[in-house]
């Protein structure tokens, strides 16, 4: 059986993707939270009150009810003992299915959590078909407090009238019948044949819809259960929510179906997790309330006076924790979530999507703030760097959580090579902490590529042939960066430049910041980039040499003047500088001479 995160994010993705292709199969356990008695439930109960009249007291109701009138119970035949009108069967039963005041206040024989849930996915359009075991009204009136009226089937009659449900936007059958009318179905006899109109009618269902089945238990409904074993079209899974076990014969139809199982604890907690998961999906690709272009112009407008200086940091703030919501809720939770491709891959994209914004704010400050609101900078890559306490670093998902941060400080880095803002750089790479396990911990140890694609995750970057071609992660940033900041930046060979500069840099001053003797044996699990690869292969590439080679020397040249050093990196000192870099070389020569 499969996790229980790990394929309800799968079923999320699924319904999402293909809105209005999965039909939802509710048994009595859907509305069991509710309070709400099965029909057979219901058939025992009056048993219990005609025993009561006699003044009998029987062990077994089944059995005294055989033995005093010669024949099995049955809910028609019962309800036509002890009614005469139509009305009176009516009022005899709404105590089973309609609430007292008390109850209502006790949340009984109300919707459910994962009635309502199911409302609002029929709202969204992701629910269309709905075939139902239930007498009760739950569900109708779940859709009605959120003005949706569905096409209701109930009995065979009804479905020879009713509109093709390829043109409802909600059909609901009820296969054992409604609770006001008689000919409801819950004795064996009744639930074991269905007439060729409603096979029929099944079968093109089974044919068209997958399948999410939750409270059904198969035991009873062998007529049901004989329609779905005759379901021939797999195009679409079946989910099938266990809570404890199946019974056997919900067994056999598993195997038969091939169904992927859920464990639940409840359908209310299923469907409450299953809704928040495509909930997040389609608020990861609506329009954000604030767009990029709107972002960035506002940014624009409270970077030219000061006097709107804290409305920028009202602005900065709201977005980031807006941000820090989004990548810290349940959609991007990692715990009991299976690590694979697929689902690393998508979590790279909405990563990627849901830091756009405050992106887009933060690089127009490092582009036109003239070195100033640098502390905003500090600020958001410490919150977006902090992930919450209880993760263990075990696999590749938790390490992903890092990817917002690094996708940020990459942007804010190129942007500050190329407009040679390096007290942004100081903000970003010397000024920011972040806290893991209570320690105190400098960001730019937390900003390295290599941490972030721990193990062999960098050969599932979304990138060509990534298994094969030498930093494919280094690679895969270099593409979407270019795209990200191109409104900063859009001459690619500056774009170009500006991106290895800052990847050599970002790997000099953490040899810098992390290490007292850089020539130690210790100096190691330092960032690189994908200017290894090309300007260190072998033969050397002399052009790409030069490109780093000229921008060192031509600082160097003006010594303690140099407005890297003026910044504050390498403590201000030539001499550091140089022995950093000659140790940083060292390592970059030692790893390209391997490939």
């Amino acid at each position: 059986m499969s996790d229980f995160r790990d394929i309800i994010i799968k079923l999320a993705f699924t319904m999402y993707s293909s809105p209005g292709v999965y039909a939802l199969l509710l048994g009595s356990g859907i509305s069991r939270d509710a309070g709400i008695p099965t029909g057979w439930e219901i058939t025992l109960d009056l048993i219990r009150k005609i025993s009561a009249t006699e003044k009998a007291e029987p062990k077994n109701f089944v059995k005294w009810y055989q033995e005093r009138y010669n024949e099995s119970p049955d809910y028609t035949k019962l309800l036509k003992k002890l009614t005469i009108t139509s009305a009176d069967r009516a009022n005899l039963l709404r105590s089973y299915f309609e609430p007292t005041t008390e109850e209502k206040e006790e949340n009984l024989k109300v919707p459910t959590s994962a009635h309502r849930c199911i409302a609002i996915l029929v709202k969204y359009g992701y629910i269309r078909m709905i075939l139902t075991t239930n007498f009760d009204r739950l569900l109708e009136e779940a859709l009605s407090e959120q003005g949706i009226t569905p096409t209701l089937i109930s009995t065979e009659d009804e479905m020879k009238g009713a509109i093709p449900f390829v043109h409802n936007n909600c059909t609901i059958i009820k296969l054992n019948g409604d609770y006001m009318d008689t000919r409801i179905k819950n004795t064996p006899e009744e639930l074991a044949k269905y007439s060729n109109k409603v096979n029929k009618y099944l079968d093109r269902i089974f044919d068209d819809f997958g399948l999410i089945i939750c409270g059904w238990s198969a035991e009873y409904d062998i007529a049901l259960r004989n329609a779905i074993y005759r379901r021939k079209n797999r195009r679409f899974s079946t989910y099938w929510t266990v809570k404890g076990k199946l019974c056997d014969e919900a067994t056999k139809l598993s195997n038969h179906l091939k169904t992927e199982q859920i464990p639940i604890d409840s359908a209310n907690k299923f469907f409450i997790q299953l809704l928040e998961k495509v909930e997040a999906l389609r608020d990861i690709e609506k329009p954000h309330p604030l767009t990029l272009p709107l972002a960035i112009a506002t940014t624009k407008k409270y970077l030219s006076e000061d006097k709107y200086r804290i409305k920028l940091y009202d602005l900065v703030m709201e977005e980031t924790e807006k941000t820090y919501r989004m990548l810290n809720s349940e959609y991007f939770a990692v715990e009991g979530v299976k690590t694979e491709k697929e689902i690393f891959q998508r979590r790279m994209h909405d990563y990627e999507v849901s830091v756009k914004i405050i992106m887009g704010i933060l690089n127009t400050i490092t582009y036109y703030g003239h070195g100033r609101y640098l502390d905003l900078i500090t600020n958001v890559i410490e919150r977006i760097l902090q992930i919450p306490k209880g993760y263990r670093y075990i696999d590749g998902l938790i390490w992903l959580k890092r990817y917002p941060a690094l996708l940020l400080a990459y942007s804010i880095g190129i942007i500050s090579i190329a407009k040679e803002n390096y007290q942004a750089l100081v903000a970003l790479l010397l000024n920011t902490n972040y806290s893991k396990n209570d320690e105190k911990k400098r960001a730019i140890e937390g900003l390295n590529i290599h941490k972030v694609f721990d193990g062999n995750y960098d050969t599932w970057v979304p990138y060509p042939n990534a298994e094969k071609v030498k930093l494919p992660a280094h690679r895969y940033i270099f593409k979407i960066m270019k795209e990200l900041i191109k409104d900063n930046i859009p001459d690619e060979k500056k774009y170009e430049e500006s991106f290895d500069i800052f990847e050599y840099l970002l790997g000099l001053v953490y040899i810098d910041v992390m290490f007292k003797d850089v020539f130690s044996e210790n100096v190691r699990f330092f960032p690189i980039g994908r200017f290894v690869w090309k300007y260190y292969k072998w033969p050397h590439d002399e052009k790409g040499l030069k490109l780093i080679n000229d921008f060192i020397e031509n600082g160097l040249k003006q010594e303690k003047e140099w407005i890297l050093l003026k910044a504050g990196f390498f403590n201000g000192s030539v001499e550091r500088f140089k022995e950093c870099r000659k140790a940083y070389e060292d390592k970059l020569r030692a790893i390209s001479k391997n490939w």
